[in-house]
């Protein structure tokens, strides 16, 4: 609250004692106290936070596209996937219906395939103005091009190229989706494609689960720096629950996957990182992958984890 005293006031009767000096100096402390008390407020996070379609794919209850995406806006998610070319036509009429985020689309490329899905360039197009960001995998389904090996990255620029052109005259993003044992399963490797296609609208996607799944105890070590090299071609981020272990088990995924707010590795750290140190401002994915259980009770529990870890980011500094 600002004190003013009329400065008419200064120099008559009793009030001649507070002189033009002194109310500036409390002017001066009040608007002092004014600021440090704004600087203080919660600082509102404007990132979108969505989940991946697996939250609730395979629910008997939530059982069509149109009930997924009513029931994932309902409890307050900002979006949700489309995944994969062959859900497409599905998942985009229950997001028109219900005016809600298709927040990126994740879609295959075969690099044993000569070309790439001719429905690929047609999908965009219907994603013109709607923000959601293309997200492609790129796989060699007969093991031509074994993961990490970098034997094909002159066909991948090619085809990224091509894919980027596409998104562009769309008006949307691009970013590789680098996943475990596929072709691009590194982060490292994802940000060295990006920069040969060298196109403003093309970028990656960190993933956590699949970043534990190809990283070992060392690499680890250096997250916060390897972050800081990615940031500028960050288009999203996906996050879960996670332990931070070199996993053993069979399935990496029942360490590397946990419900949000679970397990032993410090996901709130990372994501307070990214979004408050790295100023990262993109859409944050919910991976839900493997986890058993009651899926729309998952669905109420992700949200409520979110809404904590939002809490927390926006009063915090």
């Amino acid at each position: 609250m600002l004190f003013w005293w009329p400065l008419s006031l200064a120099n008559n009767g009793p009030c001649r004692i507070l002189n033009y000096t002194y109310f500036m100096k409390l002017l001066m402390l009040s608007v002092f106290v004014l600021f440090s008390m704004l600087s203080c407020m919660a600082q509102k996070i404007t990132n979108q936070f969505f989940v991946l379609h697996n939250i609730i794919r395979g629910d008997s209850t939530y059982n069509t596209f149109d009930k997924q995406v009513a029931f994932i806006q309902k409890v307050g998610f900002d979006g949700v996937e489309i995944n994969q070319l062959e859900s497409f036509e599905g998942m985009k009429a229950a997001l028109d219906k219900h005016q809600f985020q298709g927040a990126y689309f994740y879609v295959k490329i075969n690099l044993d395939e000569p070309t790439i899905d001719r429905r690929l360039p047609d999908y965009i197009n219907q994603l013109k103005g709607t923000n959601t960001i293309v997200a492609p995998y790129l796989v060699s389904d007969s093991k031509k091009f074994g993961p990490s090996t970098h034997e094909a990255d002159t066909l991948v620029v090619r085809l990224l190229r091509e894919v980027g052109g596409w998104a562009q005259a769309s008006g949307l993003q691009v970013a590789i989706y680098p996943h475990f044992n596929f072709y691009v399963e590194r982060t490292d490797h994802a940000l060295s494609l990006v920069q040969k296609v060298n196109l403003k609208n093309v970028g990656l996607t960190f993933n956590l689960c699949h970043w534990l799944a190809t990283t070992n105890s060392s690499e680890r070590e250096k997250l916060k720096p390897h972050l800081k090299e990615l940031i500028p071609y960050l288009k999203m981020i996906t996050i879960n629950g996670a332990n931070a272990v070199v996993t053993s088990k069979q399935n990496p995924w029942d360490d590397y996957i946990l419900p949000l707010g679970n397990g032993s590795f410090d996901t709130y750290g990372l994501l307070k990182y990214v979004i408050k140190d790295l100023k990262f401002n993109g859409p944050v994915g919910i991976q839900c992958y493997n986890i058993k259980g009651d899926k729309p009770l998952l669905v109420r529990n992700t949200m409520a984890a979110c809404n904590t870890y939002k809490d927390r980011l926006a009063g915090e500094k």
